[in-house]
């Protein structure tokens, strides 16, 4: 046991390193660096705003919202970018500042009393807030790999691991000081450890862990806004699905946890809601234009509006859901260099991956004449595939927002859909190799010592039939 917890600090230590430059400057050159940079000046610009503002007119002037400064529409384009970039760098003001009122912003509250402890030139301010932010996600990451290689095996955090190393869509968000990307994931990284504690203790603290929760979902709110919310309160579901299964909870235990902790997320999501409104409120003088905003901007991500159909040839309603659905399964989820061209697998082909692993697993038992599955091996299949559900609920709740918007919500499929399932890959290989040498040691000795397994005690049947 004290092996292989320094095993698992250990490996949490290796893949923090390892993310880390990755995550703070692509170091590693997994996406094209024209199209890196100009992802993270896209976003990161509304952070530099919001530090000018704060400079010449407080932390709580705007409502203390993010924004660009000296425009009166949003735009991107390079001019307006570099604009937000020097006026920070060169201690100037803006003339004006227009507010962005989908996110709370704290994290430009954060940087911003940096911004005034500091006494430090601009650019190294930002560099050093890029690798505060780089560094988190790295240790978020890194908590995710070394726990899946706890519960798992050694093969599935080192898969997994992998795969954080060459994604591209988890390089883009990580080091970005707008999207805070380790946000996303403190719901279900603070629920795994949670009922991992608990399981071990034998106690489910109700009253604890839905405090916890509760404020992990609303951290995630408060820096990185409501993009992919859903997605995230799914997501933070998942760990229960996987203990319930794996530690025998009864139907009526499980349905009651599930449904307390749905009320949980649901009330941390509607503080979100009211802060922000708050934050609108402060800035314009008027309660009914900040509950118009958010009514507003619900249904324009969920039924569409010419502001996000910037093509006028394009109409609401004229794509399938279909369509929309293919569009997610053909981006790529590696897309690497390699030799003269590049190495790409698709998100569909991922799922085949995973779907082929799952079906291997299950037909051994028909083959090799396992009478019973291993308890942890049903609850980690069910949570692989419920987790799917996860970035579905934002593609199919927020169809119009999800058309367009294809280099954004990709990152969806990594939370944590794709990291269990390579978590799934390199436990089935792991217990195909452990089950082979199981199978000789049992063929070398005596019939009787053959009727004590290991996973005699953690095992899943299935219902017998009536």
């Amino acid at each position: 046991m004290r092996r292989q917890r320094l095993d698992t600090i250990l490996l949490f230590i290796i893949a923090t390193l390892v993310l880390l430059p990755n995550f703070y400057r692509n170091r590693w050159n997994v996406v094209d660096q024209a199209y890196y940079t100009e992802w993270q000046t896209r976003y990161d610009r509304i952070v530099v705003a919001r530090l000018v503002k704060t400079r010449a007119d407080g932390f709580f002037s705007a409502g203390g919202l993010m924004g660009i400064g000296d425009e009166t529409e949003w735009v991107v384009d390079t001019r307006t970018n570099r604009h937000q970039f020097n006026t920070f760098f060169n201690n100037s003001e803006f003339q004006s500042y227009l507010v962005y009122k989908s996110n709370p912003g704290f994290q430009g509250i954060l940087y911003g009393l940096a911004d005034q402890v500091l006494e430090i030139p601009g650019e190294q301010k930002l560099k050093l807030f890029r690798l505060f932010t780089a560094f988190a996600s790295a240790i978020f990451f890194g908590s995710i790999v070394s726990a899946f290689a706890a519960e798992f095996g050694l093969l599935s955090g080192v898969l997994t691991l992998l795969f954080a190393i060459i994604c591209m869509w988890i390089i883009l968000p990580a080091g970005s000081i707008f999207w805070d990307f380790w946000a996303f994931y403190t719901p279900f990284l603070v629920a795994v450890f949670l009922l991992a504690y608990s399981s071990q203790r034998n106690e489910y603290q109700s009253t604890k862990i839905h405090v916890i929760l509760f404020n992990a979902v609303l951290i995630k709110i408060l820096f990185s806004g409501f993009d992919l919310t859903t997605t995230v309160m799914v997501m933070a579901t998942v760990p229960f699905v996987y203990y319930g299964i794996r530690d025998h909870w009864d139907k009526k235990t499980f349905v009651s946890r599930i449904f307390k902790l749905g009320l949980v997320i649901v009330a941390a999501a509607a503080t979100g809601v009211l802060i922000l409104s708050i934050q609108i409120m402060a800035n314009e003088g008027s309660v009914a234009s900040a509950y118009q905003y958010v009514l507003e901007r619900v249904g324009h991500h969920a039924e569409g509006s010419a502001e996000y159909f910037f093509n006028t040839n394009v109409e609401v309603g004229q794509f399938t859901t279909t369509e929309l659905i293919t569009k997610y399964l053909v981006m790529p989820a590696i897309d690497v260099p390699f030799r003269n061209g590049t190495f790409q697998i698709l998100y569909w082909q991922l799922i085949v991956l995973f779907a082929f692993f799952t079906v291997v697993f299950l037909l051994r038992k028909r083959f090799r004449g396992y009478g019973q599955y291993p308890r942890k091996a049903v609850a980690l299949i069910v949570a692989t595939w419920y987790s799917i559900s996860a970035p579905f609920s934002w593609y199919l709740l927020f169809q119009p927002h999800s058309f367009i918007h294809t280099h954004v919500n990709t990152m969806a499929w990594q939370m944590p859909f794709t990291l269990l399932g390579f978590a799934l890959c390199g436990f089935v290989i792991t217990d195909f190799f452990t089950r082979r040498q199981e199978t000789a040691i049992n063929a070398r000795s005596s019939p009787s010592s053959q009727t004590d397994s290991p996973l005699q005690n953690d095992t899943y049947s299935p219902r017998p039939r009536a």
